[in-house]
């Protein structure tokens, strides 16, 4: 038993509420508990003490078993079926000492259980004890509750990374598009310049049939260009869209498919098939989302075969009475069944950071692209299945439900 503190910070205080029909008793444990600095208050009665306890909230209560009226285990009962005094401890006082009361006690929610007459030391010693452990279990709550709110913030913050991550992101894959556009202008420019500085060169000396080539030469140049430029002002005006419009799906890979070609290793190094469903309807879908969706998992299935000596991207749209499905399959290094699960984690990839790169020409990845794409998806209910053979390649393929009876999917 430890020693008793006469200025313990429990004692300065804590409130302490007996409830006896003894008078003796409340004499004897107030005088002695007041003596020790606590805070005391007495309820001859269960009802008498659940009616203080609505306007006081001691910080224990002592409580008799045996009392007129409601008895010390059915107070018990109804002080920790409440929810503002369930959490106060309460220690049975009686003279019954038989096992099955003490064991009642504890069922009914008591703390601790305290045999008449009293041994003072021992009274106090409890009381303490219970108290240190309630101040304990308070700081633990506080705690907890301070823990939760950093928590919060913590998600926030990672939220709004997480966010201006996916716009770095967004902002690169449109800085590469860009990129491979200019390349794609140069080769029908050059033409044009060629054909032009061969006109006014040999103006004089150009037969009819040769002049005909050069001007056939300088329109498709110019047909190219203007291909170029209508994909890229209708791949603008899509991505402005921010809410539901009718997409088709088909026509979207191709728009892409048509951008990507600025992108020497995509036009030059790698195989591609295409096979679409020609009778797949357009379905509501926001543009950019799912643009950025397709060039993401085609960005991955090219540094899954940056190794790989054959590299192959095959495209598949299909349906079926429920869905839409778009296949990107490739034929790069594959990902084990051990890595599947953890695939659409934020900040998880299998690929090391920009700068850390074992070998010249390496893919790097933040692991924000496949969790990008679950992000983008959301909207309208969209997902992607994986399926994958170490060493042979894998499949990822975006659902995209059907429009409902009411003619339009709906936003989760």
């Amino acid at each position: 038993m430890f020693p008793l503190n006469m200025n313990d910070k429990n004692s300065e205080r804590s409130i302490i509420l007996i409830v006896d029909d003894n008078q003796t008793n409340l004499d004897v444990l107030f005088e002695l508990l007041r003596n020790y600095g606590f805070k005391v208050l007495v309820a001859l009665d269960g009802e008498s003490a659940i009616e203080q306890i609505d306007y006081i909230h001691p910080d224990l209560i002592l409580l008799d078993i045996m009392m007129p009226g409601i008895d010390g285990f059915e107070t018990c009962r109804r002080l920790k079926a409440e929810p503002s005094t369930q959490d106060i401890p309460i220690i049975f006082m009686s003279a019954l000492s038989d096992t099955p009361d003490k064991v009642k006690g504890f069922q009914t929610g008591a703390v601790d259980y305290i045999t008449k007459p009293f041994q003072h030391e021992e009274v106090l010693s409890r009381i303490q004890t219970h108290l240190t452990i309630r101040s304990l279990q308070k700081k633990l709550e506080e705690k907890n509750l301070e823990l939760a709110h950093l928590n919060q913030n913590l998600e926030r913050l990672v939220e709004q990374k997480t966010k201006q991550l996916i716009n770095q992101e967004k902002t690169a894959i449109i800085g590469r598009l860009t990129q491979g556009m200019v390349h794609n202008l140069k080769s029908p420019l050059q033409v044009i310049q060629t054909s032009v500085d061969l006109i006014e060169t040999k103006a004089t000396q150009i037969q009819e049939d040769s002049l005909f080539n050069y001007t056939k030469y300088i329109f498709q140049a110019v047909t190219k260009i203007n291909q170029i430029m209508d994909t890229l002002m209708m791949k603008s005006r899509n991505e402005q869209k921010q809410d539901l419009h009718p997409v088709n799906i088909n026509d979207l890979v191709q728009r892409e498919i048509q951008l990507l070609e600025g992108n020497l290793y995509f036009k030059n190094k790698i195989r591609k098939k295409y096979f679409y469903d020609e009778e797949i309807a357009s379905i509501p879908l926001i543009y950019s989302y799912l643009s950025q969706v397709f060039y993401n998992l085609i960005n991955n299935a090219m540094d899954a075969m940056w190794e790989k000596k054959s590299r192959e991207i095959t495209i598949v749209t299909r349906q079926d009475d429920s869905n839409i499905y778009m296949d990107i399959a490739d034929t790069g290094c594959g990902i084990s069944s051990e890595d599947l699960p953890k695939l659409f984690d934020p900040f998880y990839t299998s690929k090391p950071p920009k700068g850390e790169e074992k070998t010249e020409g390496e893919p790097t990845g933040t692991g924000l692209g496949l969790y990008t794409c679950i992000e983008l998806l959301k909207p309208f209910n969209g997902e992607i299945a994986i399926s994958s053979n170490v060493g042979q390649g894998s499949v990822f393929t975006v659902v995209l439900p059907k429009p409902q009876n009411n003619g339009a999917t709906q936003p989760s």
